[in-house]
């Protein structure tokens, strides 16, 4: 008579299945595959911060929409945005940014030093608004 326990065996513990030799090339896919996502970051990485002065632009005409703060200090926060996009001591109506129209950059300019600096406007961030949508094509420039 045959032994129940040699015979149950394979049902009851069955055999370990054959492991297959790891193939060289999944070790190349894997590094490929984490160097592609390396430079999706990067590039990820470099867009937002190229829209960086966009974003900055937005937020100011939105807060001027909002009326949040002062006439005023959107000014100095534009004036600021603008130094910062054309890589400027200060913004000058008399020193215009290369690729702009002078008159253009000029106008521009003593808008904002008024709302700066002159009295308080009624329509300060009506003006601020303006000055923003005025400015927003200039992010190809510089």
């Amino acid at each position: 008579m045959a032994d129940p326990r040699n015979e149950l065996a394979d049902i009851i513990v069955p055999a370990a299945p054959a492991m297959a030799a790891p193939a060289g090339h999944s070790l190349w896919l894997w590094v490929a595959v984490g160097l592609a996502c390396v430079a999706c970051v990067m590039l990820l990485a470099l867009l937002w911060h190229r829209r960086r002065p966009v974003r900055a632009l937005q937020a100011i005409a939105a807060a001027a929409a909002q009326q949040q703060g002062t006439p005023s200090a959107l000014a100095t926060r534009l004036d600021a945005w603008a130094r910062t996009r054309f890589r400027r001591v200060r913004v000058d109506a008399a020193s215009c940014p290369s690729g702009l129209d002078p008159a253009v950059w000029s106008d521009w300019a003593k808008t904002l030093e008024q709302v700066r600096f002159g009295p308080p406007q009624s329509d300060g961030f009506a003006v601020v608004m303006r000055l923003c949508e005025r400015a927003r094509p200039w992010r190809r420039h510089a």
